[in-house]
């Protein structure tokens, strides 16, 4: 058992004294809390400062008009900056730039392509915000290092790729290819032939028809009200959430790593479902009766049913989360945690019966010392429990726990304590042996 020795106390048995330094450090960790909570407060009652968008230029310093022949296509490299594409009824391609004195921008058409260039008199282009409009037959293709792209209103084939940057797509015919490393894509009432490629990001896919492919690594993937006979939607580290109509012939791969996989079935008459997750479960909002060893709570899950002749093809993999499917539609997972936060419009049950208020319950007295702190702390201990323990214990905790104890005692706690001990105690001694006056008690 540990204990605090006074000066003149021997450890008697199997006592360890602490040290002075023990107490000091507990010490200037309750002298620091005052502090810390004034400045909580302090800025909690601060009214925030509102922001504007826009940067330094908010008006363009070059705006030029060229006409357009129809199959012409738009090509726009931008090495860094923002890029707004916009769609209109004229055979005409207006193009306004944001950039910096010793920059200029040329558009020239060759060979029915339209390239629209930032060139710099000294060394290379900085960077460059881009507002243009395209008509809407229009094919536009976009690249740049850093660069955030939004296309809005066309009705052609679009192509972007960006390294740093976020890409936002509505609308769109034909062939869609969106790629990104460190970027969020979203797509919106694309037809066509779909494809969307991030790495560090999620994809977001509503009210698109045709063919859609959607990968990344890190990030979760939500496709959503999605008219689609090929579907092919795969993440390492994420969520997978699919709602659409299920096509007789068709074929719907999911499949996520270290993620849940969501399916909503559209009110699907004809499909053949398959099924595997190793250390998941399983849910459906229909009975399904699985094989024989297998539950819907076990580890390790392989199977597959029919829904009537079976004729579309459905396979759902997992390695590390659950799978759940519905007849009609499902929720993801980030939305459905935050409907449960109150984060989203919810229906509202009625009000209960007013029930008696019980009487308080004696409060234990508060520490001396503790009187000036104001505890405000509102928490749901239920939500966090579940998350902490699907999302922290399973993977985490128990091998952080074991390594960060054994590392940290070997190579930290005995000398910190050694020779913070021996300097401190030593300095202590040393006062205790002069003649400075000390106080009574």
């Amino acid at each position: 058992m540990n204990r605090f020795l006074v000066r003149g106390d021997k450890p008697s048995g199997g006592d360890k004294p602490l040290g002075l330094s023990y107490f000091l450090a507990t010490a200037l960790m309750l002298i620091s809390i005052p502090s810390f909570a004034q400045s909580r407060d302090a800025a909690e009652g601060q009214q925030p400062i509102q922001a504007r968008p826009g940067g330094p230029e908010n008006s363009p310093k070059s705006d030029q008009t060229v006409d357009a022949v129809k199959g012409t296509r738009l090509v726009l490299g931008n090495n860094a900056g923002e890029v707004l594409v916009r769609s209109w009824d004229q055979d005409k391609v207006r193009i306004q730039a944001t950039h910096g004195a010793r920059d200029t921008v040329t558009a020239e058409t060759t060979d029915l392509t339209l390239r629209v260039r930032t060139r710099s008199t000294r060394g290379p282009s900085g960077l460059v915000d881009y507002l243009i409009t395209v008509p809407r037959w229009m094919a536009v293709n976009l690249s740049g290092t850093y660069l955030d792209a939004t296309i809005e209103g066309t009705a052609a084939e679009v192509t972007v790729e960006t390294v740093h940057g976020n890409v936002r797509v509505s609308g769109g015919s034909g062939a869609i290819s969106i790629r990104s490393v460190q970027g969020v894509i979203t797509i919106d009432k694309a037809s066509g032939r779909v494809q969307a490629t991030t790495v560090n990001e999620g994809i977001r896919v509503t009210n698109v028809t045709g063919e859609i492919t959607a990968e990344t690594t890190n990030g979760n993937i939500v496709i959503d009200n999605a008219q689609t006979s090929n579907l092919e939607a795969s993440t390492v580290n994420g969520d997978v959430t699919f709602n659409g109509t299920v096509r007789d012939n068709g074929v719907y791969r999911l499949t996520t790593h270290g993620g849940d996989i969501r399916v909503g079935l559209g009110g699907a008459g004809n499909a053949t479902v398959f099924v595997r997750t190793f250390q998941g479960d399983f849910t459906a909002d229909f009975p399904v009766q699985l094989p024989e060893g297998q539950t819907p709570r076990s580890g390790s899950k392989r199977f597959n049913f029919t829904l009537g002749t079976g004729s579309a093809r459905i396979e759902l993999q997992s390695f590390n989360g659950n799978i759940v499917l519905a007849r009609k539609a499902v929720v993801s997972k980030e939305e459905e945690r935050q409907r449960r936060r109150g984060l989203s419009p919810v229906a509202i049950p009625p009000p209960a019966p007013p029930v008696p208020n019980a009487p308080p319950a004696p409060k234990a007295p508060k520490p001396p010392g503790w009187d000036d702190f104001a505890w405000d702390m509102h928490f749901d201990h239920k939500e966090f429990a579940k998350d902490f323990e699907e999302n922290f214990l399973r993977g985490f905790g128990k091998d952080f726990e074991k390594n960060f104890e054994k590392q940290f005692e070997k190579n930290f706690g005995k000398e910190f304590e050694k020779n913070f001990e021996r300097n401190f105690e030593k300095g202590f001694d040393n006062w205790f042996k002069s003649d400075l006056p000390r106080p009574k008690g």
